[in-house]
């Protein structure tokens, strides 16, 4: 989500390849990787933990309606309405949000985060495996884009950065672009030994969507060398080339690496390392979070005012944030026990409306930083 403050930690790197320029990286280069593996540590408790749910919910009370029906999704489902609420509130109450500009930003990539949904919904939604696919490559759009965000190196050199910047852009398309080119014909081959029956009506509407799955397969093949051939430009430019930009940003590519290869491995593992990843991106956001306020020389306190000390100490963030999530976590569980399945609080806070929520925090998350 949006990053609402402007002036990160400042770190001397172990062993910097770029000389010019102080850094100013969050995360020293032998961090990176040590901490990414720590989010998805804090991943797999909670998944563990509501693992244990659902097999007492399914040996041992044996009934059909389950308060965990799945273990990695309802994780996502209750640390993703925590991060969406508070990074919402985080960028409504920003410094840039004091301006036209921002609430115009805001409120255009509302609408068009408003547009996905329907034509979502309209589609067949999360019953539509295409319209699935996209939604999880839409994800990994932001989720590689903050990944990028969180880790890698900086300088106080304009120019590096802005290269930089660039190339990571760039390598991320690529990956993107693979990631399609595997997942897609993947999930078909699949489906061709296991064949799957849909009703009518969203037979239709898969049938509808076909053409255009083989246009964007067809064509979008040219991105891999339009960004290729502009890459090895910019490497170029970057000082010492390709063999120092390996070695000034090997940790973030590490990362990116290990996230792909995780997705590649669904296949062996199964669709819920998707709702992993997912996860991962909240954990790690809750993780940055924490450590880019703990740069700030004084925390607030209480008696500077409740927002003041949730939004300017590390204390008072995390508080919120987990508090948010335990309020999530108590709102389902008083809806399963006490409300009719189809209740508004049930609706909102369901399996299926969380797609329709990601994707408009997704498409909100595009307003420029800064």
């Amino acid at each position: 989500m949006e990053e609402t403050f402007s002036r990160p930690a400042m770190y001397a790197p172990n062993a910097p390849s770029i000389a010019s320029g102080f850094s100013k990286s969050l995360y020293r280069s032998d961090e990176v990787v040590a901490d990414y593996f720590k989010v998805l540590k804090w991943c797999f408790i909670p998944i563990l933990g509501l693992t244990a749910v659902w097999l007492f919910e399914i040996y041992v009370l044996q009934s059909p309606r389950r308060f965990v029906p799945n273990p990695a999704e309802f994780a996502s489902r209750v640390f993703g309405f925590s991060h969406f609420l508070v990074g919402l509130m985080f960028m409504i109450s920003s410094r840039k949000m004091r301006r036209p500009q921002g609430w115009v930003w805001f409120m255009g990539l509302l609408g068009i985060g408003i547009l996905i949904s329907v034509v979502f919904y309209n589609f067949g939604g999360q019953a539509n495996p295409i319209l699935v696919i996209f939604y999880f490559l839409y994800f990994m759009v932001h989720g590689f884009r903050d990944v990028v965000f969180f880790y890698k190196p900086r300088t106080r050199d304009l120019e590096l950065e802005r290269t930089r910047s660039l190339i990571l852009c760039l390598i991320q398309v690529c990956l993107l672009l693979g990631l399609m080119y595997v997942l897609v014909p993947a999930y078909f081959f699949y489906r061709s030994l296991k064949p799957k029956t849909y009703w009518p009506e969203l037979q239709n509407q898969i049938d509808a969507l076909m053409p255009y799955l083989r246009a964007v397969l067809s064509w979008s093949w040219l991105l891999a060398p339009i960004c290729i051939v502009v890459m090895s430009r910019q490497l170029r430019k970057f000082p010492g080339g390709l063999g120092a930009f390996y070695k000034d940003n090997k940790p973030i590519l590490l990362v990116l690496f290990y996230s792909v290869l995780i997705i590649l491995l669904s296949p062996l593992i199964g669709a819920w390392i998707y709702n992993l990843l997912i996860l991962s991106h909240f954990v790690g956001w809750y993780f940055y979070f924490s450590r880019r306020l703990g740069t700030i020389p004084k925390q607030s306190s209480r008696d500077d005012g409740l927002w003041k000390w949730f939004r300017g100490s590390t204390a008072g963030f995390q508080l919120l944030h987990l508090g948010a999530a335990a309020a999530i976590f108590i709102i389902i569980l008083i809806n399963y026990f006490f409300l009719p399945d189809r209740s508004i609080i049930g609706t909102l806070f369901s399996a299926n409306a969380f797609y329709y929520w990601t994707v408009i925090h997704v498409t909100i998350s595009f307003a420029p930083r800064g």
